[in-house]
């Protein structure tokens, strides 16, 4: 070899290890911290890995559960050389916020277990599964009445008529009485519908013969605000108590349950008595807790993230802990899951709302005081940003806070599946299941089953777009699945999102008393299934077109409050909807102040213009009169609304939300690693005869296949999609069943098969 030769080689070796980076890898079970990090001699902790890495290197984690906090500060990347942490492949990095308790446990009385514990613990669980805090009335999520008012709460002796409070319920004391059915067909937006059934939830206070003295009081008596407090007197026979009330007030409606070592009356619960340190058990099936697998939840963060930048986190499985954000940009977490990642320490006398961390309150500065405050996962950036940190393709389930605080313009929160958050109500107004600061990015999640009276609430110049929620707001008064604040509403574009099946208002402008918002946009939006509820926009210069609300209101009020007349700048047009009113269905005739083009209103028009609303084909019906007979938006009623106006086919929009002809069925909602969300659903029994099958396509899939036939198999077919949604099976025969399966057609050229789906023609 030359001396040209040789120089050439050296180069290509060099040019390769920059492409390529170093790999380190960490073990927790097998790794020491002295060692050099090699797959031979790996770290112990992350923490030392980060030290090591550097611009375009990969973090390689060892199967195990990483049971520390991870504190990272100043690690930058770049742009084109990324540092990314993420499991070995087949194995996985669980970031686990508990640890094992000891098997001491010394039986105490009813069946329930106690111990001294050496440090205090928040969360309890056996195994994996989550054993609940004690409670009256009881409640759970295996038969979803922990996610029903009228099943899990009490209700009190409080009303309100001609202005008047009447009662015995004031600040500081609750009186119980039963819940009571109630329709919700007021018009105050604080109402809720409560489906009372049998003798669910018909024990009263008095009748428990309990005395809750010391323990907790869960109080929503603010509408959408809830807080806790020690109850301070009562007695076993009493039907009313005291309760702390130091910063707190009530409002008209109240609702509230009890916490505590009193309440512990069934398998599968607990509480922690931080005076005594002792924990108190009852397991499930009464076993003896000595012989199972029980943990605690001892830390908020197992990843804390300070002035980072250009890293990616892979894979990560939270277990009991989450992760922290401040001042990062360009930090990405995709392909992992966060259950259990946060809950409130009231056992520990905690209780403040949720908020990012104690510690976090001036973002960098003190950051590394240890927080014992009530916390939530959140990605936090001073300034106007955009930052570009992105949360992608995770689970975020079972977290007892709001799931994810997103206060970071230009960060982006995407391809999530969010569930079940917030059983403990523990956030005020402005917090949400989803909350958001300015310039945030919400798309393309599946968001359901929230305590919180709001769902989504971002801030100023979002973007909301192609999720999907439904079952929201379950446990406060007031608010809606998609919610944006008095000053939120200027420049935030919400569209292509459907919100169903929810107990409170589907998508929302809310206003004060004495300020409102204006200039947001929303459309091509579908909200149904929400009878009595609805959509509301208060406040101006808004821009609502093509949205579609079925079995739904949609509210464009005139005025709210002490605040200027609302709406009468705002453009209404080619909505479909089958009530449309200026606040609520009691005042039918009142005659709305927004400017309105081409609205289509009335009971029953969205199934007379679409073809299949009941199983989800939102489109016109062929030859439909709402086809090409909207109106086309020319000027915007503000140059402060941010919306590029999407193209239609013809020579004019269709009315709501779905344009007639287009080759791609917009699906909202998380994008699953199968194919998913078939139309018509799972199941369904009374399919039109001309129905199309159209499908969520699997994420990051090239192509797909789909397949399909009858029960008698003589009517079968296979198409292989390589874009778009949307099938033609030909006409399908009256009363005949049909099974189909779309195979997803991964980019390396492997293939996953879907499940398979069945429907019936009607």
């Amino acid at each position: 070899m030359n001396y040209t030769s040789f120089l050439l080689s050296i180069l290509i070796f060099l040019l390769t290890a920059s492409v390529h980076g170093a790999d380190v890898f960490v073990s927790p079970s097998e790794g020491n911290d002295r060692n050099n990090g090699s797959e031979a001699s790996p770290f112990k902790t992350i923490d030392r890995a980060a030290q090591a890495l550097k611009p375009g290197d990969t973090c390689w984690l060892r199967n195990g559960r990483y049971q520390c906090e991870t504190l990272m500060e100043g690690i930058h990347g770049t742009a084109n050389e990324p540092i990314t942490f993420k499991p070995c492949s087949g194995e996985r990095a669980i970031m686990d916020g508990t640890v094992k308790l000891e098997p001491r446990w010394s039986p105490w009385k009813n069946r329930i277990y106690k111990m001294k514990l050496n440090e205090p613990v928040w969360q309890l669980f056996c195994g994996s599964k989550l054993v609940y805090v004690a409670r009256w009335p009881n409640a759970s999520f295996e038969d979803g009445s922990i996610w029903k008012m009228e099943e899990c709460m009490r209700f009190t002796d409080r009303t309100f008529k001609k202005g008047e409070y009447l009662g015995k319920t004031t600040d500081g004391v609750i009186c119980d009485r039963n819940p009571t059915p109630h329709t919700n067909d007021s018009d105050d937006e604080g109402d809720v519908k409560l489906d009372v059934r049998g003798n669910i939830n018909q024990t009263t206070l008095e009748e428990t013969g309990v005395d809750f003295t010391g323990a907790i009081a869960v109080l929503n008596i603010g509408h959408w605000l809830t807080w806790s407090r020690p109850i301070t007197e009562h007695k076993a026979g009493q039907d009313w108590f005291e309760y702390d009330r130091t910063g707190t007030r009530m409002s008209k409606y109240v609702a509230y349950y009890i916490l505590g070592l009193p309440a512990l009356d069934r398998p599968n619960e607990w509480w922690y008595d931080a005076k005594s340190k002792t924990a108190y058990l009852r397991t499930s099936d009464d076993r003896n807790p000595n012989k199972l697998p029980i943990s605690g939840k001892v830390r908020d963060f197992s990843l804390k993230l300070y002035d980072c930048s250009h890293l990616v986190f892979q894979g990560l499985e939270f277990f009991a802990s989450t992760f922290s954000m401040n001042g990062c940009e360009y930090v990405t977490i995709e392909d992992g899951s966060l259950l259990y990642p946060s809950t409130h320490k009231f056992m520990l006398g905690e209780f403040g709302w949720c908020h990012e961390t104690s510690s976090d309150s001036n973002k960098q500065k003190n950051h590394k005081y240890k927080s014992s405050a009530n916390v939530m996962t959140h990605v936090v950036n001073d300034g106007e940003g955009p930052f570009g940190n992105m949360v992608r393709n995770c689970e975020i389930a079972y977290a007892n806070s709001p799931a994810i605080n997103i206060d970071s313009p230009g960060s982006i929160l995407e391809n999530c599946y969010i569930h079940d958050i917030e059983w403990d109500v523990n956030s005020g107004g402005g917090s949400g299941s989803v909350p958001a600061g300015p310039g945030a990015i919400i798309r393309c999640n599946t968001v359901h089953s929230g305590g919180n009276s709001e769902g989504i609430r971002p801030g100023k110049g979002s973007v909301v777009e192609y999720n999907r929620l439904w079952n929201m707001g379950n446990l406060q008064h007031d608010g809606s699945a998609i919610n944006i604040g008095t000053g939120a509403q200027t420049g935030t574009l919400i569209r292509y999102n459907w919100v169903h099946d929810t107990n409170r208002q589907g998508i929302r402008f809310d206003s004060t008393t004495s300020g409102m918002g204006s200039e947001g946009c929303v459309h091509n939006n579908v909200v149904f299934n929400l009878g009595q509820g609805g959509s509301k926009f208060k406040g101006d210069y808004h821009l609502l077109f093509n949205n579609t609300f079925y079995d739904s209101i949609f509210a464009v009020p005139n005025g709210y409050g002490n605040t200027p007349p609302h709406n009468q700048n705002t453009l209404v047009c080619n909505t479909l909807a089958d009530v449309m009113v200026a606040w609520s269905t009691k005042k039918p005739d009142e005659e709305l102040n927004a400017r309105q083009e081409k609205n289509i209103t009335g009971t029953g028009v969205v199934a007379e213009f679409l073809r299949d609303p009941s199983n989800l084909d939102f489109r016109p019906k062929p030859g439909s009169t709402i086809i090409d007979a909207g109106y086309a938006v020319k000027e915007l009623p503000s140059d402060k609304i941010q919306v590029e106006l999407p193209p239609f086919i013809g020579n004019r929009p269709d009315i709501g939300a779905y344009e007639a002809g287009d080759s791609n069925y917009w699906i909202p909602g998380r994008k699953k690693q199968t194919a998913s969300t078939p139309i018509p659903p799972n199941g369904a029994i009374a399919v039109k005869q001309d129905a199309d099958l159209m499908f969520l396509p699997a994420y990051k899939a090239e192509k797909h296949i789909v397949n399909f036939m009858n029960a008698a198999k003589d009517h079968k077919g296979r198409i292989e999609l390589h874009g778009g949604n949307i099938i033609d099976p030909g006409e399908l025969r009256s009363a005949q069943n049909y099974t189909w399966r779309v195979d997803a057609v991964m980019p390396d050229g492997s293939v996953i098969e879907g499940e398979p789906w069945s429907f019936k023609v009607e």
